[in-house]
């Protein structure tokens, strides 16, 4: 039976190490986009740089086109970071660098900690992400029914996508939740058998 539990934990991290190796490389695509609108955005609101008319380039074409495609590029930051956020915080939560209050807890015997961390998957977790996915369902069924798109003039189509990640979300939580509370059974099992 250990050995089978070991097994689905096991299982169960590896997918939220491979989520969070993905996600860490949409960091770098962020920094990316955010950098491709902020230096337009300051250079071609900047009189001084636009008097320089550098490589007698066209620059109000260019400040016309960049204002006609930055709400769109605005969408993709935040796309980007959105899914940064709701899919990375399972990995975060599988590598212990998720919110956690220590004052009780870091003074605690492994086997107190094992029963803290049962009880609060079972009491407080489990009901957190379940209420969230079942809360979001609608919202997310009538956004994919009208296929809503971004309210901005020259936004991104795809809001209905992005609001997915409300269902994602919580299905990855209470995966990596599942090998949490699998691995604390494991530790209190471990313990009783020594």
């Amino acid at each position: 039976m250990s050995a089978a539990i070991s097994k689905i934990t096991d299982i169960l991290g590896e997918f939220s190490e491979r989520c969070g190796h993905i996600i860490s490389w949409m960091v770098l695509l962020l920094v990316f986009l955010t950098l491709l609108v902020a230096i337009p955005r300051y250079l071609l609101s900047n009189e001084w740089f636009l008097s320089l008319n550098l490589f007698s380039l066209d620059w109000d074409a260019i400040r016309t086109v960049y204002s006609r495609n930055v709400n769109a590029m605005n969408d993709s930051i935040q796309y980007v970071h959105a899914i940064i956020f709701m899919v990375g915080v399972s990995y975060a939560m599988q590598s212990g660098d998720h919110v956690r209050i220590d004052i009780l807890y870091r003074n605690m015997k492994p086997r107190t900690r094992a029963w803290v961390n049962i009880l609060g998957m079972i009491l407080l977790y489990y009901p957190t992400f379940l209420f969230i996915f079942f809360m979001s369902w609608t919202y997310v069924f009538n956004s994919w029914a009208i296929m809503e798109a971004s309210s901005r003039p020259g936004g991104l189509p795809f809001l209905y996508v992005l609001k997915t990640l409300l269902l994602i979300m919580p299905v990855l939580m209470i995966l990596q939740g599942t090998a949490l509370l699998l691995d604390n059974i494991q530790k209190l099992r471990s313990r009783e058998t020594a």
